[in-house]
């Protein structure tokens, strides 16, 4: 087991939003009691979609084994929280850097552990990958990696619904993820 002995996490609201946080927990490394924020329930037509993704995760979690689920609505609070955290000597599974640092020793980043493991594609890698659509520039293509990397395509515009070889020229981090920069490995001759 990752992180030893059988202890109790706890999660923030902003992790709880996060569906990965349920993929994490999913792999079995921890086992425990999770407590977790109980964030109100989403209005019926509202555009709350924090809040009904928080609710997503939270039914993925309950159907996890062995991690026992317990919702608190004090834990909504950074305070409540923190102190939840110290009074269980528990340990806490954010998404949230300044989070982290205020539990820290006692605290991981869920973001920083996805980052270690993420592929990365060096330019000069060659990658065989399916053109999905056209991109934004009238010459472009776009595929998708495994993961759900974008791969955007110079030259690929025409050869959408089709499989081709691409090499790696660059990437680029985004707010939504990584996006790939490429060009066919082979140019058509007319």
């Amino acid at each position: 087991m990752l992180f030893g002995k059988v202890r109790t996490y706890l999660v923030d609201f902003d992790t709880l939003t996060d569906p990965r946080i349920a993929q994490f927990l999913a792999l079995g490394l921890v086992e425990g009691k999770l407590l977790a924020p109980q964030p109100p329930q989403p209005a019926a037509e509202g555009n709350d979609h924090r809040t009904r993704r928080a609710w997503e995760t939270i039914e993925a979690l309950k159907k996890l084994k062995p991690v026992t689920l317990k919702l608190d609505p004090k834990l909504m609070t950074r305070e409540n929280l923190l102190a939840a955290l110290r009074k269980a000597k528990g340990f806490l599974i954010t998404t949230t850097p300044e989070l982290k640092s205020a539990a820290a020793p006692a605290a991981i980043n869920l973001v920083e552990i996805y980052t270690l493991f993420k592929p990365t594609y060096l330019p000069g890698t060659m990658v065989r990958l399916r053109i999905a659509k056209r991109g934004k520039e009238k010459d472009e293509g776009i595929g998708y990696l495994e993961g759900g990397i974008k791969v955007v395509v110079a030259d690929a515009a025409n050869a959408v619904g089709s499989e081709m070889e691409v090499v790696i020229q660059g990437a680029l981090d985004t707010d939504v993820g990584q996006v790939v920069f490429a060009k066919p490995r082979f140019v058509e001759v007319s």
